[in-house]
């Protein structure tokens, strides 16, 4: 595990490499038998530290897709060992559209300025176009425990 601002972060490359994490971070075999559609799967695992939570920075992290005209977020929750069919969501998804992106955007809310001078480049390590608009989606309340997919 690495120490990433607020978070301790791991990425784990396949649900066998889960074994060579802290047990605290490892999932039960009966886990993995209601998620076998992610058996070529790569996790990133984090856990909030301990602290003052309104004061916690987003996480964010950047994969290929597996499908270049989708766009993906990884929202299944687990708790207790086990994937409800419902989950309590509390998150911010975040993304910016690019000129060969063909997912739609239609229900997201799209920034009303560029992002230019408000994100501090050298903090993003990149992840941000400064010269392209960012569109968020929140998703909050009781839902469908699923990834999501646009």
């Amino acid at each position: 595990m690495e120490e990433v601002g607020d978070f301790e972060a791991s990425f784990v490359p396949s649900p066998k490499d889960f074994s060579r994490l802290d047990e605290r971070f490892r999932l039960p075999d009966k886990t993995w038998e209601s998620l076998s559609g992610y058996k070529d799967f790569g996790f990133v695992v984090c856990k909030l530290k301990k602290g003052n939570l309104k004061l916690t920075h987003p996480m964010a992290f950047e994969f290929p897709r597996r499908d270049p005209k989708k766009l993906f977020f990884p929202t299944v929750q687990i708790h207790d060992g086990a994937v409800h069919p419902k989950a309590e969501f509390s998150h911010l998804l975040l993304c910016q559209k690019m000129d060969q992106d063909t997912f739609s955007v239609t229900h997201w809310r799209e920034s009303p300025k560029l992002p230019g001078k408000e994100i501090k480049s050298d903090k993003d390590g990149g992840l941000v176009d400064p010269a392209r608009h960012v569109y968020r989606l929140e998703l909050t309340g009781e839902r469908e425990n699923v990834d999501k997919v646009f």
